[in-house]
């Protein structure tokens, strides 16, 4: 409600201020869009961080250093920001997560905290990548942090969960705006700031399932942000274009040249969300066995990859990729 309640607010500064996001050939939308709506996301996510039960200092530092991913995100709306400081400001903060608490315990240290580091900043920048079309990472970003949240509470950490609840509540509360079409932007502000958070979050569950089922659990729980993220990265490789460099090359984008609704799109990528969210949640609660379920998935994730790649790839308005500006997004 919160999130719902602060958006125009933060519209009609960003309009007041020509904060706007503008067609461009690598873009999908056709008419100016404010940004900042991850400023009233980060608002209203901190404003109810408070009344989290069970307190702890580390949701604190957890927040801390989502703010300050944020802030480089806000920054990059702005006026872009080299890729490489946005990637040292990332793995900063998830330095100061890890030793919160939010790590992965497999191999010991340095292992641990070198490959906490790694998935936090992969992630948060897969969280990034996906919100590329109207309600795409609102809605998948709710949708992982219910599972996150019906994971976290099953087993008992009422913190963790309600955390994740908070984050899939902020993205309720943006979706309203962001629907298609959208009135306003996430922006990097937001997109950064919730990736961060469900990426920590996924690190701060603890299960009674083996390390390597749990490992196997937290990929399930993002799995569309890594997907989308894995097919974005091989796309540009074989096209010889480089990764920093936007395009109309993702997931959704593909969706809708295969003829599906905006609307439509959205629903699909939530659905896939919430299977893979789902497995992911059956994983960790031991209700299902890790072995079937990798052998099931893995190969249709391949699949479902060879299929995308071969849809042509162009922009909203049918010129080839090739063609795109050198832009950042």
């Amino acid at each position: 409600m919160l999130t719902a309640v602060l958006v125009p607010f933060v519209r009609q500064f960003a309009v007041a201020r020509g904060i706007t996001d503008h067609p461009k050939l690598d873009r999908w939308h056709r008419a100016p869009t404010p940004y900042l709506g991850g400023v009233a996301i980060a608002v209203a996510v901190a404003l109810c961080f408070g009344f989290a039960p069970a307190w702890k200092m580390r949701a604190a530092v957890l927040l801390v250093a989502a703010f300050c991913v944020g802030m480089i995100g806000l920054a990059d709306d702005l006026r872009p920001v080299r890729p490489v400081l946005r990637v040292i400001a990332e793995a900063l903060a998830a330095t100061a997560v890890f030793f919160a608490g939010a790590r992965t315990r497999v191999f010991g240290e340095p292992g641990d905290f070198i490959i906490t580091v790694g998935w936090i900043v992969v992630v948060t920048n897969s969280f990034n990548l996906l919100d590329n079309v109207d309600g795409a990472l609102s809605g998948v970003g709710a949708t992982i942090a219910v599972a996150l949240a019906f994971v976290a509470i099953l087993n008992g950490q009422m913190l963790v969960g309600a955390l994740a609840a908070i984050v899939a509540g902020a993205c309720l509360g943006f979706l309203v705006h962001n629907w298609h079409p959208a009135s306003i932007f996430m922006g990097d502000a937001g997109s950064l700031f919730v990736g961060f958070l469900l990426a920590a979050i996924g690190l701060m569950l603890r299960t009674t399932a083996a390390p390597v089922t749990s490992i196997l659990a937290v990929l399930l729980l993002v799995g569309p942000a890594l997907f989308d993220t894995a097919l974005v990265m091989i796309s540009r490789t074989f096209a010889r274009r480089p990764l920093s460099v936007g395009g109309t090359d993702h997931t959704s984008h593909r969706l809708l040249r295969l003829g599906l609704s905006h609307r439509s799109m959205t629903l699909v990528l939530v659905g896939f969300s919430a299977m893979s969210a789902g497995l992911g949640a059956a994983l960790a609660g031991r209700v299902l066995p890790a072995l079937p379920i990798a052998i099931g998935v893995a190969p249709l994730a391949v699949v479902a990859l060879a299929l995308l790649l071969a849809v042509p790839v162009y922009d909203r308005d049918g010129v080839s990729s090739e063609a795109f500006p050198a832009t950042t997004q």
